[in-house]
C-alpha cells in the first residue's frame, strides 16, 4: 500500500512538473519551488546518517534503535540526489543564479562577478562535496554491518567507526555549507553571512531528526511505534526540545548580527522575508519551529506519546520547509501569489516525500539482508 502511494506520488509530481513546463511561458517560479524541494529533502534526508554518527560518539543506547534507518535514509537517496541536481542545472540555473544568466557573463558587468560564481564550478564543487559526503556515508555504514554479519566487533572496529562518524559529520557540512551558500546565498546578489551555513546545516538536522521518527513507525519492525518503547519516546522528544532550542539560537545569531549592521544589501533579503505579504508565512515558521515544539515537549506527557511526538514532528518538518520557501521564494516573488498552495507546489512537496519513501522501499528490497534495526 505505501509502495502504491508512494509511486503515485512521484508520478503526479513529475507529470505536473512536465505539463508546467510545456505551458508556462515564465519558468522560474517551477525551478524556485523545486530548488526549494530539492533543497528540503536533501538535507533531511543526509541527516539520517550524521543521526546514527552522533548517537555512536555519544554512545547512546537507544539512538541505535534509529540509526540503521537513518543510515538507509541517507544512502537510499543518493540517486535522487544527483539526478535532481543535475535537472535544475541542466533546466534551471540561468533562472535561478543572476551570474549564470547569458546577458551578464557577456555584459558590462561580468568583470564584477566573483570567478566563484561560474557554472562549471557551480557544477563541480556540487557533485564533488556531494560524491565525497556519500562515499564516506558508505564506508561507514558497511564498516557498521561487520556485526550483523557474525564478525567479532574489536575494540579497533569500535575505535574505526568512531573516527569515521567524525569524518561523516565532516564531509555534511561541507557538503550542506556547499548548499546554503549557493541556493542561499549566491542567488542574491551582493548578500553574504557567515554564519548562514551553520544555521542551514542545524535547520537540516532538526528536521531530518523530526522525519527519522516519522518513518521508523512506518519502517521498523513495529511497526505504528509498539516497540519504541517509553524511554526512546522520551529521548527523542528530549532530543527534539534540545534541537529547538539550538535552531532557535541560530535564527537569533543568523538575524541580529545583519540587523544591527543596519546595511541595505544585506537586511533587503531578509525583511522581505519577514513582512509584507510573507509576514503570515515567517510567523508559521516561527510557530512550527520555536512556539510550538518547545511549549508542548517541555510536558513529559507530550513526550511519552506516539501520537503527540509524530505530531510535532510533522509540524517541525513543516517549519522547516517553510523555512527554505522563505529562503528561495522571496528573491523572485513579491508574495502576491502563494505558490506553495498551487497545484503545482502541492505535487513538488508531494513528489518529493514519495520519492523518497520510494528510495527506502526500494533499497529495503534490492538489499533485503540489510535490517532495518541496528544489533
Amino acid at each position: 500500500m505505501l509502495f502504491a502511494i508512494a509511486i503515485i506520488l512521484f508520478l503526479n509530481g513529475v507529470i505536473t512538473s512536465a505539463y508546467t513546463l510545456m505551458n508556462t511561458a515564465e519558468t522560474t517560479t517551477f525551478w524556485a519551488m523545486l530548488s526549494v524541494n530539492f533543497v528540503f529533502y536533501l538535507g533531511m534526508t543526509q541527516t539520517g546518517i550524521i543521526f546514527s554518527a552522533i548517537m555512536r560518539i555519544a554512545k547512546s543506547e537507544w539512538g541505535r534503535y534509529f540509526s540503521r534507518l537513518g543510515e538507509i535514509l541517507t544512502l537510499s537517496f543518493i540517486p535522487v540526489a544527483f539526478i535532481t541536481f543535475l535537472i535544475i542545472y541542466i533546466g534551471g540555473a540561468e533562472n535561478l543564479f543572476y551570474w549564470a544568466s547569458p546577458s551578464l557573463s557577456h555584459g558590462h558587468d561580468a568583470g564584477h562577478v566573483s570567478p566563484w560564481l561560474g557554472k562549471g564550478l557551480f557544477l563541480w564543487r556540487t557533485i564533488i562535496t556531494m560524491a565525497a559526503f556519500y562515499i564516506m556515508s558508505y564506508i561507514y555504514f558497511r564498516t557498521s554491518r561487520i556485526e550483523e554479519n557474525g564478525a567479532h566487533v574489536s575494540y579497533d572496529i569500535e575505535k574505526r567507526l568512531n573516527l569515521m562518524a567524525g569524518f561523516v559529520m565532516v564531509f555534511y557540512i561541507i557538503a550542506n555549507t556547499n548548499v546554503a551558500w549557493d541556493f542561499g546565498m549566491m542567488i542574491v546578489p551582493h548578500w553574504e553571512s557567515t554564519i548562514f551555513p551553520a544555521y542551514f546545516w542545524v535547520g537540516n538536522i532538526f528536521a531530518g531528526t523530526a522525519f527519522l521518527f516519522l518513518i521508523s513507525l512506518l519502517f521498523l519492525s513495529h511497526r505504528g511505534g509498539k516497540g519504541v518503547g517509553k524511554e526512546r519516546l522520551d529521548s527523542m522528544g528530549k532530543l527534539l526540545l534540545g534541537f529547538t532550542l539550538l535552531w532557535t539560537y541560530m535564527f537569533w545569531s543568523q538575524h541580529i548580527v545583519i540587523w544591527y549592521s543596519d546595511l541595505p544589501n544585506l537586511t533587503r533579503p531578509l525583511f522581505k522575508q519577514m513582512s509584507g505579504k510573507y509576514a503570515i508565512t515567517f510567523s508559521t515558521m516561527i510557530l512550527a519551529l520555536f512556539v510550538l515544539p518547545f511549549f508542548t515537549l517541555i510536558f513529559r506527557r507530550i513526550k511519552l506519546s506516539i501520537s503527540g511526538l509524530s505530531i510535532i514532528a510533522f509540524i517541525i518538518c513543516i517549519g522547516i520547509w517553510t523555512n527554505r520557501y522563505l529562503m528561495i521564494l522571496p528573491v523572485f516573488k513579491n508574495g502576491s501569489e502563494l505558490v506553495l498552495a498551487t497545484w503545482t507546489g502541492i505535487s513538488l512537496i508531494l513528489a518529493g516525500l514519495g520519492v523518497t519513501l520510494l528510495s527506502v522501499i526500494l533499497f529495503l528490497r534490492l538489499f533485503p539482508k540489510v535490517t532495518t534495526i541496528q544489533g
